[in-house]
This record gives structure tokens, C-alpha cells and sequence, in this order.
């Protein structure tokens, strides 16, 4: 059996190759995402912990009430047939297994490192030789907090980004996908904010026929509008500033300055990667701002250098096929 990597708001695991992400929502304090194949789910909920944390008993009986409560209205039978101590990850946690008209099993926990609750549920027809063995593989692999940069890994891309950055929000739809990342940093009369987009359209040969081998081409005819309106900057001007490789793929880069306000004065530079990948045959699109805004009586300087190192760094680690 095949395996991949799956890694989303700070959690990273290994499933089978069959598993496809079914729902998601939320961000990195609080959400929820599930993976699906034939006769099996993995979902990962989250959500943080309280000033005064309630024992993880108290959890898991909240977990028991609530599924009783949906099998009494189903009218299925209910059964806990099994609870005790255990550890993920270097974490106390508790193990739950309910019986409905299906096999569930709960790993409850704190993870501090994050600051979440973190709750793991196995679902299956029936708990079986494979069934035992792919939960196995899910919980030797599940990793709930990282030690360096957060893994984002799924719908086989793979790229990393600092911890700082957290989901703002991501469309994953057929044929494309659209995820943002952003760091905020707020002191006194400052707003620093730094963002990670990343795009991606499939059947590129067939999609844009005309400029797909082209990436120059393709962000001014078919991706700079979007931008724009990702970007929420109309009258923004974006200039070629040279080319560079991911995964073997000639990139183009282009680069935009902008500047806002009036009392409050803001400067903005922003950085585009734009590339055919032809094992996938998608069109790929990556972009990284940096911004400050402050009082017009204060000087405006970016950190262009942290800018740079931030575009450089994401581009070695996307893997695009």
C-alpha cells in the first residue's frame, strides 16, 4: 500500500494514497479538517485551550453524550467499548472507542506547544486486520505541532512557511486552488503584515492554450486581474525583475511597490513567481507581500531583506510535482 503526506495548520500525518480531503474550515487556532477513501475517514478538529482547561475526562464524556444522543435519534445501538490513558505525540491523552452502525475511535488531547485541543477521529466499517493497521500508520505519524518551519502538504503540493504565518483562508475547488497565509505584528502606532498566496489551475495545456508555455504571458492575460483583487490594489504595477527555477521549471518573477493613506501612511512591496509545471500540467502562481502602515509623522521602512529571504525560502521548499 502507498502512502502520502498530508500536512495542514501545523498538523502533519501519513495516509494512504487513496485518502482525499473531503472538508475543512477554520484556521490555526480553531478548525476542523477530514480525509475520506472507501470505507474509512480521518478527521483532526482543534480548537484552544481555555484559561481554566477542563480535564480531558470532561472532554471525552462530552464526546460519549454527543454521539449517544445522534444514535438515539438514528435509532442505532451504542456502545463505549473502550477508554484509557495513553500518549500522542509526547502528549497525555485519552482513548475513546464507541460503537454505532460504525467503528469509532478518539485520541483526545492537549498540545501545548499550540495552545489547542486537539481531538482524532478514525471511523471505519469494521475494525479489521487493515483497519488496525491504517490507524497504525496514522497515529505513528501524526505530528500535532512542528519543531522548525509548519508543512503545508496536500492535492501534491508541498511548500513551508514559518510558524508566524497563519491560514487566513483557502478555496480548493475543481481545478484550482487558492491559499493564504498571513503574519501580523502589531506594536505601538505599527501595523506590520506579511502574506503567502498561493495558486494553481489544472489542465493548464487545455485551460489556456495559448499562453501556457509562456508564464509571462499568462500572469498579464489571465492571473494579474485576480491578483489585483486578491490584492485589493486596482492601480498596482507589476514589472518583470527576472527568472529563477523551481523543481527545474523556469519562473518568472515580477515585483510591485505600492504606497497608501494619508494620516495613516502605508508602503507595501510585493513579489510574484509565476511557472508551467508539465508533470502536472498546471499552471502555478506563488506571491509574497510585506507591508507597514503607520502615523504620517513616522518613517516607513520594510525590511526588504526579511522580504527576499521569505520569497527565497518558500520557493526552495514548494514542490510543485
Amino acid at each position: 500500500m502507498k502512502f502520502k503526506e498530508i500536512g495542514w495548520n501545523g498538523f502533519l500525518i501519513t495516509v494512504p494514497e487513496e485518502m482525499h480531503l473531503t472538508r475543512h474550515g477554520g484556521d490555526a487556532n480553531q478548525g476542523t479538517f477530514s480525509l475520506e477513501s472507501e470505507g474509512y475517514m480521518i478527521e483532526l478538529s482543534w480548537y484552544p485551550i481555555p484559561k481554566k482547561p477542563k480535564p480531558l475526562l470532561s472532554v471525552v464524556e462530552t464526546i460519549i453524550e454527543r454521539s449517544k444522543k445522534n444514535a438515539e435519534k438514528k435509532k442505532q445501538k451504542f456502545k463505549v467499548k473502550g477508554k484509557r490513558d495513553t500518549t500522542v505525540y509526547g502528549h497525555n491523552a485519552v482513548y475513546l472507542r464507541l460503537e454505532t452502525m460504525i467503528d469509532e475511535h478518539y485520541y483526545i488531547w492537549y498540545c501545548q506547544e499550540t495552545n489547542r485541543i486537539v481531538t482524532s477521529r478514525f471511523v471505519c466499517e469494521t475494525f479489521d486486520e487493515k483497519s488496525r493497521n491504517l490507524f497504525k500508520q496514522f497515529l505513528n505519524t501524526l505530528k500535532c505541532h512542528m519543531e522548525g518551519k509548519n508543512v503545508w502538504s496536500l492535492m501534491k503540493i508541498r511548500f513551508e512557511s514559518p510558524q508566524s504565518f497563519l491560514l487566513r483562508e483557502a478555496r480548493i475547488g475543481v481545478g484550482r486552488v487558492h491559499i493564504e497565509l498571513e503574519e501580523k505584528k502589531l506594536s505601538a502606532f505599527t501595523e506590520r503584515v506579511r502574506t503567502i498566496y498561493i495558486d494553481y489551475f489544472s489542465l493548464a495545456n487545455l485551460m489556456f492554450k495559448d499562453t501556457y508555455e509562456y508564464p509571462e504571458k499568462w500572469f498579464e492575460k489571465h492571473y494579474l486581474k485576480d491578483l489585483k483583487k486578491t490584492l485589493k490594489k486596482r492601480r498596482i504595477k507589476f514589472e518583470t525583475s527576472g527568472e529563477t527555477e523551481v523543481r527545474s521549471h523556469k519562473a518568472v518573477i515580477k515585483q510591485a511597490i505600492a504606497k497608501t493613506g494619508l494620516t495613516t501612511r502605508g508602503v507595501n512591496i510585493y513579489t510574484n513567481a509565476t511557472w508551467y509545471c508539465s508533470e502536472m500540467n498546471r499552471m502555478y502562481s506563488v506571491t509574497t507581500t510585506s507591508g507597514i502602515t503607520r502615523p504620517f509623522f513616522l518613517k516607513r521602512e520594510l525590511k526588504k531583506e526579511e522580504h527576499e529571504e521569505l520569497f527565497n525560502d518558500l520557493l526552495k521548499s514548494f514542490q510543485c510535482h
